[in-house]
């Protein structure tokens, strides 16, 4: 069952639905907030583009930033013992016919907490219990990786031409040594003010 947020910044009900569901089934679907549009896709054109959260191309994509700070604010309301940060946002081309012989398969990601979204084409798949299902359009899928329970998932297999958006998540210290960049690009939004801390 998703769990639709009514507001962009995470309530104390919102929050506390995403920590039951985590907690009992290792991963929980969020109904995800407009952030994104066909500019973005259009100006992000290589197959692959990894933004580390002290990386300084966050300043070009503004609304990538504003995703990234609304989950990892949404995680920090939901897990709070957790203390996880943004570590990288993955942005995916991913042309039509596209095959991968490792993620076409079912498999646990190696990030400590793990995101998936798929703006546009086919979503990816993941093992409810027993059955394989389809993150449903317009929401995000929020998992548990290694050294937790474990969420299986798999890309969707050839098909048509699709753009996935991957954030990983992982405790870090408070006073890193680099800065976390995309949170001043999402708090320098005059449209969005990002609630992380």
């Amino acid at each position: 069952m998703p769990i639709n947020p009514r507001l962009l910044h995470p309530t104390g009900k919102f929050a506390g639905a995403v920590r039951l569901t985590m907690l009992e089934h290792g991963y929980a679907l969020v109904e995800t907030p407009t952030f994104l549009d066909d500019d973005l896709f259009l100006r992000l054109t290589r197959r692959k583009t990894v933004l580390q959260f002290h990386d300084k191309r966050w300043w070009k994509y503004p609304k990538l930033a504003r995703y990234g700070c609304w989950l990892e604010s949404l995680l920090g309301k939901a897990l709070p013992e957790e203390e996880v940060a943004l570590v990288y946002l993955e942005f995916r081309n991913e042309p039509a016919g596209t095959t991968d012989h490792v993620v076409d398969r079912m498999h646990v990601d190696g990030s400590y907490i793990r995101s998936v979204f798929t703006p546009y084409g086919e979503a990816t798949i993941f093992r409810d219990e027993v059955s394989e299902r389809s993150v449903p359009d317009g929401q995000t899928l929020l998992m548990t990786a290694v050294e937790r329970s474990r969420t299986l998932h798999r890309r969707p297999g050839p098909g048509p031409e699709r753009v996935v958006i991957v954030c990983a998540f992982e405790p870090r210290p408070e006073q890193p040594q680099l800065p976390s960049l995309y949170r001043r690009v999402a708090q320098s939004s005059n449209s969005y003010r990002a609630s992380c801390a």
